[in-house]
């Protein structure tokens, strides 16, 4: 076996946190993310991170709207001015699937020598209804609910001004549902 001299003092430090370095770049895979996404093996993985991703552009295309609505109607607002909208959900939007129940229940007695037995059972049964036909089939979509708004943050030119803020907290707290403590309203540097 060979030996390795390695320097003294200051030198060995520096020159063992270059081999470090040099141990952490090559141990991150190379190439760009499409290419290693689009291994065979990691498919299942691939399409569940694409689901989560696309539930997550649809959360933050749903802020986005939210934002523009809010922000359109409280530049008509006198007093307000130019604004800007910061909305923050609490969580993705969330799809609840049609699925039929079925309940079966059947009470067996068994009379015996002085004593009576009975044995109640009880069968249940969900299957998620389905549309389409052959491999096309697709959950049927029962309701989606929206996601619930954690707090709002509203920069305004007139946000200064006791009054503003307190018609702007009004209106959010009306439209949304959310307690003042979930309203920030603050003046906008300009």
């Amino acid at each position: 076996m060979w030996k390795l001299k390695l320097p003294e003092g200051k030198d060995r430090w520096v020159f063992l946190l270059t081999v470090g370095v040099i141990l952490c770049i090559l141990a991150f895979p190379a190439g760009s993310k499409s290419s290693r996404m689009a291994l065979p093996a990691s498919r299942n993985v691939e399409e569940a991170g694409s689901a989560s991703m696309a539930a997550g552009q649809d959360a933050a295309a749903y802020e986005r709207e939210l934002e523009k609505r809010v922000k359109e109607i409280l530049r008509g607002v006198s007093g307000v001015g130019e604004v800007d909208v910061m909305i923050v959900l609490k969580s993705s939007a969330e799809k609840v699937i049609q699925v039929d129940n079925s309940t079966s229940k059947s009470v067996t007695t068994e009379k015996g020598s002085g004593t009576d037995r009975s044995v109640e059972s009880m069968d249940q049964e969900h299957s998620t209804v389905l549309t389409g036909s052959g491999s096309g089939q697709e959950p049927v979509v029962a309701k989606e609910v929206y996601p619930e708004i954690a707090g709002i943050v509203i920069s305004a030119s007139g946000g200064g001004q006791p009054s503003v803020q307190a018609e702007i907290s009004e209106a959010m707290e009306a439209l949304f549902g959310l307690p003042a403590n979930k309203i920030k309203v603050l003046k906008r540097v300009e």
